[in-house]
């Protein structure tokens, strides 16, 4: 039981460790602008997911650890590589505007009377001149499946982040002595190492 607790507190530890990273996204921007209070709902979202990943790894045999650690790589890989292009596409951060502002990609009939060829993609003066309200440029549906969009490929990122190191930690035994050793040895198929011979 002992054990027990203290796997548990490590991964609590680096749950909490791993939370500060949407707060840290928050200050420089970089996180999402919808919903509000993203960078706390991320955090809550790292401490579930390690321990759910502390719960399935734990106990998990080497071979399946590798494989979260793999699968947290591709998820952080393709959510950053799909965060950033949407980030740049669809989030205007204006010094004039008092918040972020999502934009759509499909522009309403009133815009596209105005700017014509210019939609969908028009620039931060239609804004401006909008007074930085984007459901009068863009269509309901498509700022909300652009938030949607970045959200998505943002707990893709942190889901994999979580994985990757979940993985790594939750499965390793906190005691580094002989036993320790030897069930790590036989998770990974290998004989355990021989024991040492006794005095003569």
């Amino acid at each position: 039981m002992d054990a027990y607790f203290k796997d548990l507190l490590k991964v609590l530890a680096l749950a909490a460790a791993l939370a500060t990273i949407p707060l840290i996204a928050a200050f420089a921007k970089l996180q999402p602008p919808w919903p509000p209070a993203i960078e706390y709902v991320s955090a809550v979202f790292i401490i579930a997911c390690a321990l759910i990943m502390w719960e399935w790894v734990r106990r998990a045999r080497r071979s399946l650890r590798r494989g979260f650690i793999i699968a947290g790589l591709v998820l952080i890989l393709g959510g950053i590589g799909a965060y950033l292009p949407l980030y740049s596409s669809y989030v205007t951060d204006d010094e004039e505007s008092p918040t972020r502002v999502v934009r759509g990609s499909v522009c309403t009939a009133e815009a596209r009377e105005v700017y014509g060829a210019a939609c969908p993609d028009l620039p931060n003066d239609a804004l401006r001149e909008a007074g930085w309200n984007a459901e009068l440029l863009w269509t309901r549906g498509s700022i909300q499946s652009s938030r949607l969009w970045l959200v998505g490929a943002w707990l893709a990122f942190i889901t994999g982040l979580i994985a990757m190191i979940g993985a790594s930690v939750a499965g390793r035994p906190m005691g580094r002595g002989r036993a320790a050793r030897a069930g790590e040895a036989a998770d990974d198929g290998s004989p355990p190492p021989p024991a040492a011979a006794p005095p003569r």
